[in-house]
C-alpha cells in the first residue's frame, strides 16, 4: 500500500527515505470517486525508457478524463487542506489511544501502522502471539458488534488466511479528535461485548 497521504506522507516509502524507481497508485488516489490507477516513474528512468519503446501499459480506457479529473481534485484537496498533516497528527493520537487499550484488553496482541492506516491483532497469548482459536470467529464477531454501533472496521485472517484476527482502523483523513473519541467509545463497547461472548480476560480499565 503506497498510502496516497493516509500514512502521514504522500507515499508511505517516504517514512524511510526510500525513493522507488516505479510506484503503482490506485484506490485512495481518487478517493473512490472514480476508478483510477497510475504508474509513477522516477524521472531518471523516463527518458531512457521512452527512447526504447516507452512504457507498455496503455489500454483503450487509459487516460480517462473523468477519472483523471477526480484524481487531480483529490490531490488538490489533500494538499490545499493539509490533510496529509492531519493524517499524521490524528494518526499519532489514534494510535496512542489504541495502544492504551492493551492494558484493558490483554487479548490485544499489538497495535501497528502509521498515520491513519492502523491495525491491531487479537491473540490468546501476547507473549507468544499465538492467535485466538479460529473456531471462535472473533474476526467476524467484533466487526458485527462494531457495525451495530455504526462503526465500520475491516477484519482479516492474518495467518495464511486461515486463522489470526487482525483489524484495520482507517478513518477518513478529515477526522477530528472528537470523532476519534467516538471511535474509541464504540470500539471499547464492542471489545467488551466480544470479551463477554468469548470469555476473554479483561485487565484494568
Amino acid at each position: 500500500m503506497t498510502g496516497a497521504g493516509r500514512t502521514g506522507k504522500f507515499l508511505a516509502a517516504e517514512h524511510w527515505n526510500i525513493v522507488p524507481d516505479i510506484i503503482a497508485l490506485s484506490k485512495g488516489f481518487a478517493a473512490g470517486y472514480a476508478p483510477l490507477g497510475a504508474m509513477v516513474a522516477h524521472h531518471r528512468l523516463v527518458e531512457t525508457i521512452m527512447d526504447n519503446g516507452g512504457f507498455q501499459h496503455g489500454f483503450t480506457y487509459a487516460g480517462n478524463p473523468l477519472a483523471c479529473a477526480a484524481g487531480l481534485a483529490v490531490i488538490g484537496v489533500l494538499l490545499n487542506d493539509d490533510l496529509i498533516t492531519n493524517a499524521a497528527v490524528m494518526g499519532d493520537h489514534l494510535k496512542n489511544e489504541l495502544v492504551g487499550l492493551m492494558d484493558r484488553y490483554p487479548f490485544i496482541g499489538d497495535v501497528r501502522g502509521k498515520g491513519l492506516l492502523l491495525a491491531f491483532e487479537l491473540v490468546s497469548d501476547r507473549q507468544t502471539m499465538a492467535p485466538l482459536p479460529k473456531h471462535l470467529n472473533a474476526y467476524e464477531d467484533l466487526v458485527n458488534f462494531a457495525h451495530q454501533r455504526g462503526l465500520i472496521i475491516y477484519s482479516r485472517r492474518t495467518r495464511s488466511g486461515i486463522e489470526g484476527d487482525h483489524f484495520l482502523i482507517c478513518p477518513p483523513l478529515i477526522i477530528t479528535p472528537e470523532q476519534i473519541a467516538e471511535i474509541m467509545e464504540k470500539l471499547c463497547d464492542s471489545l467488551n461485548d466480544l470479551a463477554l461472548l468469548l470469555n476473554l480476560p479483561l485487565g484494568r480499565s
